[in-house]
């Protein structure tokens, strides 16, 4: 008779507490915490997070790592974070998401910084650290490039994802060609991807460029997936008169290269944002000052499958990059592996711009036999592991058991030469 007082008592307790109370003890941690880079991709970061709803407050606090345990916090730097909310609505489910933000600014280069993000109410995050790359542009700089996720993220991709991390730890970033994820609107896949890259993402800055599956399509046109801004903080530099292209279409710098994403879907279905971009990547690209330039967007310039093309692309934008002798362009969409270097008249050579497809993902296509590609495979997920030092970038292509598949050098004789080493 005791014992179900007990257990009586128990349970009406229980019952009177506020369910937000409850909730806020059980899964009011900050989470999907991602960096991107800021412009300068040397001097600050941006850190996006997610937490429930009810909370209204986030924080930021961060110092320059520190090799000894956490025990006083008031020699950390502590910013408040914006606060957005977004609704995204999947086959007529309305999905409600709070983000937060902030910007760490005027950091310091070849540093390594330790933070934290959330608010004394609804709990912290773990301490975090992420290193800066070096402001000289003779260092190297090393990143990894991924093609599609899309499908079977949480199950499947996240091999190539944790097996990149493991072949390149010092990465200064991530870059995605694209289809993050198969149903931009639908927050749970969202979570796969967060929970597929788990914490790299919170470390390596990424650099993102939207696919098509960022979008929805109907009859009266396309709409960015509002988890797309929610999810991460990205440089607003794009063509300043259309709001449409805002953190899709910009680019980040380091001291030896320009990162320039477009907006390939924006490209394909709308000719005032073609227009656009093609007006603002041909001003980028003159005032450019960086040694090296690529150029990363979804649909690629030369198809890896027998029945795609994008002829409207190379149209309005190929003149653009021989132009200002873009270097490598990074592409995803079409499932398959393909590179080749093509010249000014559209010719296979080794003096001209590399373009590259790939895919991280298991979702693969049909691999078409084009002159093109100097190198092609189908159906094999992949990472690529690029170095940039001085006068050479090295590329290398694995696959995800971590063999090596392909490789190259990009070696710059002059300003606008480049040859091909393989």
């Amino acid at each position: 008779m005791k014992r179900l007082l007990i257990l009586t008592a128990t349970l009406v307790a229980f019952i009177l507490i506020p369910a937000t109370v409850l909730f806020a003890q059980q899964n009011s941690y900050p989470d999907r915490i991602v960096l991107n880079p800021l412009e300068d991709g040397v001097r600050g970061v941006a850190i996006t997070w997610k937490s429930p709803v009810f909370a209204d407050e986030g924080m930021v606090q961060w110092k320059k790592a520190q090799a000894h345990p956490v025990t006083d916090i008031s020699s950390f730097h502590e910013k408040a974070a914006k606060t957005k909310l977004d609704t995204a609505d999947f086959e007529g489910t309305l999905t409600p998401y709070r983000s937060f933000r902030v910007k760490l600014d005027g950091l310091n280069p070849a540093t390594e910084y330790m933070y934290r993000v959330g608010h004394e109410d609804t709990g912290w995050s773990e301490w975090i650290q992420f290193q800066l790359p070096a402001s000289n542009p003779d260092s190297t700089l090393t990143f990894i490039y991924m093609g599609d996720a899309q499908n079977d993220v949480r199950s499947q991709w996240s091999r190539s994802i944790r097996k990149a991390y493991s072949a390149a730890p010092e990465a200064s970033f991530i870059l995605y060609a694209g289809d993050l994820v198969n149903r931009g609107y639908n927050d749970r896949e969202w979570n796969d991807w967060y929970q597929a890259g788990d914490f790299i993402h919170r470390m390596i800055p990424m650099i993102p460029t939207p696919g098509n599956h960022e979008y929805g399509h109907d009859d009266k046109g396309i709409y960015l997936s509002p988890l797309w801004r929610s999810h991460f903080t990205l440089p607003h530099n794009g063509p300043q008169d259309q709001e449409e292209l805002a953190g899709t279409s910009y680019y980040v710098d380091y001291p030896s290269v320009r990162i320039i994403s477009l907006d390939a879907d924006q490209i394909h279905e709308v000719e005032e944002m073609r227009a656009a971009q093609a007006r603002w990547l041909d001003r980028v690209l003159e005032e450019n000052t960086k040694p090296w330039t690529i150029v990363t967007l979804h649909y690629p310039f030369y198809s890896t499958e027998p029945d795609r093309d994008n002829p409207k692309l190379r149209k309005r934008f190929k003149s653009i990059l021989d132009r200002h002798q873009v270097d490598l362009v990074l592409q995803g969409h079409d499932h398959a592996y393909g590179r080749g270097m093509i010249d000014r008249e559209g010719a296979t050579d080794n003096n001209g711009t590399m373009y590259v497809v790939s895919v991280s993902g298991p979702k693969m296509y049909d691999l078409a036999s084009e002159p093109w590609m100097q190198k092609s495979a189908d159906n094999i997920q992949l990472y690529q592991v690029i170095n940039i030092e001085q006068d050479q970038l090295k590329y290398k292509s694995y696959k995800i058991t971590g063999e090596l598949f392909d490789s190259f050098t990009l070696q710059k004789l002059s300003k606008d030469h480049i040859i091909l080493e393989d």
